[in-house]
């Protein structure tokens, strides 16, 4: 075999490895995402990775971090409530007392914007507004410590959520995100009707700037 043969054999399976990783990490959920990758620009224009903190308080809706400089000396603000668009998905579970969900925060706006590292607290009730109340449960480091995100128009990050549920639960209304003083209403897609939370059965991940490893199994 030539040299010309063996190098085109080796971009064949190098391919033929890429679909098979692909096929194998891909999530049960079909999200439009805009640039979510990791992108190797100057400090802070990109994902940056930290070191985690202490569970408590560590999330994007409490205080206001400093914003991600640019280059040329312009600062990415952190995301407003305004500039985001939350949902929640339900995924397949393999327990009826088990509920498994998405959440999403997208970049509704035209310019970038940042999510800090961390999580993005949780509340319910009101039939869906305009009174919540915190959803009390664990914030898990899942599935690592969390990043500085940048969003950019269009863009999704992502975080995984799950909670223990039954008849017995008590019923709430809709669910919002806590997102700098204000609650930001989040369209939910059920399975098969509405899943309620058991007291002190919730954990939720951190945000993410993929869908690949944030589902809980």
């Amino acid at each position: 075999m030539t040299q010309s043969a063996d190098r085109r054999s080796f971009v064949a399976l190098a391919g033929a490895g890429l679909v098979l990783a692909l096929s194998v990490t891909g999530c049960s959920f079909d999200f439009s995402v805009g640039d979510p990758e990791p992108t190797a620009a100057e400090p802070g224009t990109g994902v940056e990775p930290e070191e985690a903190g202490p569970l408590a308080g560590s999330s994007p809706g409490g205080d206001e971090p400093p914003p991600s400089p640019r280059a040329g000396g312009h600062e990415t603000p952190v995301c407003s409530a305004a500039q985001l668009i939350a949902e929640l998905h339900e995924q397949p579970s393999d327990s009826e007392e088990k509920v498994l969900a998405v959440l999403t925060l997208s970049n509704r706006s035209t310019a970038d914007c940042v999510l800090p590292r961390g999580w993005a607290p949780l509340g319910q009730g009101g039939g869906g507004g305009p009174y919540y109340a915190a959803v009390e449960g664990a914030r898990d480091p899942h599935p690592n410590p969390g990043m500085r995100i940048t969003l950019r128009p269009g863009a999704t990050a992502y975080a995984g959520l799950k909670w223990a549920t039954s008849p017995e639960c008590p019923s709430a209304g809709g669910w919002a995100v806590s997102w700098q003083g204000s609650w930001l209403p989040a369209e939910v897609s059920w399975q098969d009707g509405q899943r309620d939370i058991c007291p002190g059965g919730f954990t939720q991940g951190t945000l993410q700037p993929t869908p690949n490893t944030v589902n809980y199994s």
